[in-house]
């Protein structure tokens, strides 16, 4: 398993974030074979390791989940952060990832 972080900029939105993470799947399904990936929301204040023990444990080779996400909403007035989860079948891939993300939650069709 490998983690990434990412700033996620004030007032996205998890409607967004899932569309964004909805699009990267689709666009490589490698990531995803399954076809979802799971976005769990948590407080920053919140257990963050907890999350991310979840997350890790969503991984599922064998039903093709190999990518889970943790938003560390900080509310709509700041940034917050995304953390990426990887299986280490599709880590190898984890530098292509954020920008594909970055793209897919600037474009103007995921706006919410």
């Amino acid at each position: 398993m490998r983690a990434i972080t990412v700033q996620v900029r004030a007032g996205l939105g998890v409607g967004r974030l899932a569309a964004a993470v909805d699009s990267l799947v689709e666009l490589h399904p490698e990531l995803c074979r399954s076809g979802f990936a799971h976005i769990e929301v948590v407080d920053p204040a919140a257990a963050t390791d907890a999350a991310l023990a979840r997350a890790e444990a969503g991984l599922d080779l064998q039903a093709g989940v190999l990518m889970q996400a943790v938003w560390l909403d900080a509310g709509p007035e700041q940034s917050g952060r995304m953390i990426v989860v990887l299986h280490d079948i599709v880590a190898d891939r984890m530098p292509r990832i954020l920008p594909w993300l970055v793209h897919a939650w600037k474009q103007p069709a995921l706006v919410s």
